[in-house]
C-alpha cells in the first residue's frame, strides 16, 4: 500500500540554512582547470611533438592550466597559423617561412640565421639563433608585434632545427664538387647557395627526395642527418657531408591565440612564458641527438661521412657575407619592410651576443640554456602589457 507522506513546509530560516549548505557544497567542489589545445601538425614520432609534450608539462607546473597536445588530428602545419588566429587551437607550432608575406617581420631574423654558423668557433649555433630571434621579436621589434596583432597571435618562443648537410649519391668531399650537380633545395638560402657554387637547384617536395636520389634524378639533397635513418636515405645514398652548407631551418615558433592570452591572469601569462623557455631547447637537443645517432649509424653501415676543410669554411663565410645584400634587397623590395638596414644591424648584433652567451655553456643539457632564455628574455617581458593591446 502506497503511503503519501506530507513534507512539512520549510520556514524562511530553514530555507536560508538549506541554501547556505547547498552553496557551500558548490564552493567546496574542486575547480576545473582550463585546458589549452596545442596543435603540432606533425606525427608523434617527431621530436617537435616530444618538445610540445614537455611544453605542456611545464605549463601545468607553472600555471593552474592544463594542456592537451594534438599531433595531426587538430590542424596540419599549413593550417596552424589560421587555426591559432581563429581560436581552433589556443597555441600552435607555427612555421613562419610557410607564410613569407604574413610573417615577413619574423622571417627576417630567420633569414639571417646563417650568421650564426659563419664563425667556426660558434659552439651552439641553433640555441644562439633561438635566443637572438626571441630577444629580437619579444623585446626589440615593435613592427613584429604589430604584425602578430594583425594575425590575432602572441609570440611565445622561437625554435630552430639543427644544421643541414648534404646527402648524396655521389661523393661531395668539398664545395668544388658541387659544380654541375643536381641538388634538391628546400629553402631559399639553400637555393642561392647552390647557384653561387655552380650546382643546379631542383625543386621537389620532401616526400619525393627518396625516389629522386635512388633514380639519380638528383645527385644530392640538403637534409638533416637524422633523415639518413628516419627517412631511410641510408638505403639509397652513400655519401653525407654534414657541413655543406650547414644552414638551419629557423623561423619556427609557438604562437598563442591573442584572445586566449588576454583572458589569462598575469600569473598565468608569466607561467606560460616560463614554460615557453623549455620547449625550443628540448626540441633542438632531441634533434641534435637524433642527428648524431643517425650519422653514426650511416658511418657504421660503411657509408662515407666527410669533414669540411678550413678553405671550404672560408668559402661558406664568403657566401654568407654576400648573401646579406640579397636578404636586404628582398625585404626592402618584395616585402616592403621599414628600416631594413636598422633591423639587420640589430639582429646581427643580437646573434653575436647570443653566440657569446651560448659559447659559455660547456655541455649539451637543457637546464643552462633554459636558464639563459629565462634570464635574458622571458624575465624582461612585461606580462601586464605584452600582447595586451
Amino acid at each position: 500500500m502506497k503511503m503519501n507522506v506530507e513534507t512539512p513546509a520549510l520556514s524562511g530560516l530553514s530555507r536560508l540554512a538549506l541554501a547556505t549548505v547547498m552553496l557551500g557544497s558548490v564552493a567546496a567542489a574542486p575547480a576545473v582547470a582550463q585546458t589549452l589545445r596545442h596543435a603540432v601538425g606533425l606525427p608523434e614520432t617527431s621530436y617537435n611533438y616530444d618538445a610540445a609534450v614537455a611544453f605542456g608539462e611545464a605549463i601545468e607546473e607553472n600555471t593552474d592550466l592544463e594542456m592537451k597536445v594534438f599531433a595531426l588530428s587538430l590542424l596540419s602545419l599549413n593550417e596552424i597559423s589560421g587555426g591559432v588566429r581563429d581560436g581552433l587551437a589556443d597555441t600552435g607550432f607555427t612555421l613562419f617561412p610557410y607564410f613569407p608575406a604574413e610573417y615577413s617581420e619574423m622571417n627576417l631574423p630567420a633569414d639571417l640565421s646563417l650568421l650564426a654558423i659563419s664563425d667556426p668557433d660558434t659552439k651552439w649555433p641553433g640555441p644562439a639563433v633561438i635566443g637572438a630571434s626571441m630577444e629580437y621579436i619579444m623585446l626589440n621589434c615593435t613592427d613584429c608585434q604589430e604584425q602578430l596583432k594583425g594575425l590575432n597571435a602572441v609570440y611565445l618562443n622561437g625554435a630552430a632545427a639543427v644544421e643541414y648537410g648534404m646527402v648524396c649519391n655521389k661523393p661531395v668531399t668539398s664545395i668544388a664538387d658541387l659544380e654541375g650537380l643536381k641538388v634538391r633545395t628546400g629553402a631559399a638560402d639553400q637555393g642561392r647557395f647552390a647557384d653561387y657554387f655552380g650546382a643546379v637547384r631542383v625543386a621537389l617536395s620532401g616526400n619525393e627526395i627518396y625516389d629522386a636520389l635512388s633514380t639519380g634524378n638528383v645527385d644530392c639533397s640538403f637534409n638533416q642527418g637524422e633523415n639518413l635513418v628516419g627517412l631511410r636515405y641510408i638505403e639509397i645514398a652513400d655519401h653525407f657531408n654534414p657541413a655543406i652548407m650547414g644552414s638551419m631551418f629557423a623561423g619556427l615558433a609557438t604562437t598563442m591565440n591573442r584572445d586566449t592570452w588576454q583572458d589569462m591572469s598575469e600569473e598565468n601569462r608569466r607561467g606560460i612564458l616560463t614554460a615557453a623557455a623549455v620547449q625550443p631547447i628540448v626540441s633542438w637537443i632531441l634533434n641534435k641527438e637524433r642527428n648524431i645517432s643517425a650519422v653514426e649509424e650511416f658511418r657504421a653501415a660503411g657509408k662515407n661521412v666527410y669533414d669540411i676543410s678550413a678553405e671550404d669554411q672560408a668559402k661558406i663565410a664568403e657566401f654568407i657575407a654576400q648573401d646579406l645584400d640579397v636578404v636586404r634587397a628582398e625585404y626592402n623590395e618584395k616585402y616592403g619592410l621599414e628600416d631594413v638596414d636598422g633591423k639587420i644591424e640589430t639582429i646581427t648584433a643580437l646573434i653575436e651576443k647570443w653566440k657569446g652567451l651560448t659559447n659559455e655553456i660547456d655541455v649539451m643539457e637543457q637546464e643552462p640554456f633554459i636558464q639563459l632564455y629565462l634570464d635574458e628574455i622571458m624575465s624582461k617581458v612585461d606580462v601586464s602589457t605584452y600582447g595586451m593591446d
